[in-house]
């Protein structure tokens, strides 16, 4: 029984989204783990909330800035100085093509900013997970949060 299996390089976009999760989930259950102080939630609403303000003006370069700042935010408070450095490049890098983006999808992600702090400060891990998966798998590529780098495009066995 022979099988053949052929996969589909993996775009840049989607090399940025599977580096992004690798750094940034740890750091978000990380920090719903320890729990967040009142003046971390109020900083990570604050940043929130300059998304949803950037979103609702269809400002796309202060939507962009304004959520870089928000993901920065995160990972800054892991007091973990080499990863926010490797997302600040990633984030520069997934920046690209800042015209591309709808006003229904700004608006979205900014909506799962507020929700992600919401789920920090319940200190609800596998959901504040689970929507950080989405988040990031939305914004870097348009492929369900459940793909991996490589998809199969053709899956084959020949019988004996």
């Amino acid at each position: 029984m022979a099988a053949s299996i052929r996969f589909r390089p993996a775009t840049p976009a989607e090399d940025l989204a599977e580096l992004r999760l690798l750094i940034e989930l740890p750091a978000v259950r990380r920090l719903a783990d320890r729990g967040l102080s009142g003046q971390e939630l109020s900083l990570l609403q604050q940043l929130a909330d300059a998304t949803m303000r950037a979103a609702c003006g269809r400002d796309v370069p202060d939507y962009f800035r304004t959520d870089m700042a928000f993901h920065l935010g995160l990972l800054e408070l892991t007091s973990q100085p080499a990863h926010s450095q490797v997302a600040r490049l990633l984030l520069a890098s997934d920046r690209t093509r800042p015209s591309e983006i709808s006003d229904f999808l700004m608006a979205r992600e900014a909506r799962e900013h507020s929700e992600l702090v919401g789920l920090l400060a319940d200190g609800l891990v596998s959901p504040a997970d689970h929507l950080l998966r989405l988040h990031l798998s939305r914004l870097s590529a348009s492929r369900p949060a459940s793909a991996h780098l490589a998809q199969p495009e053709s899956l084959s066995a020949a019988g004996a």
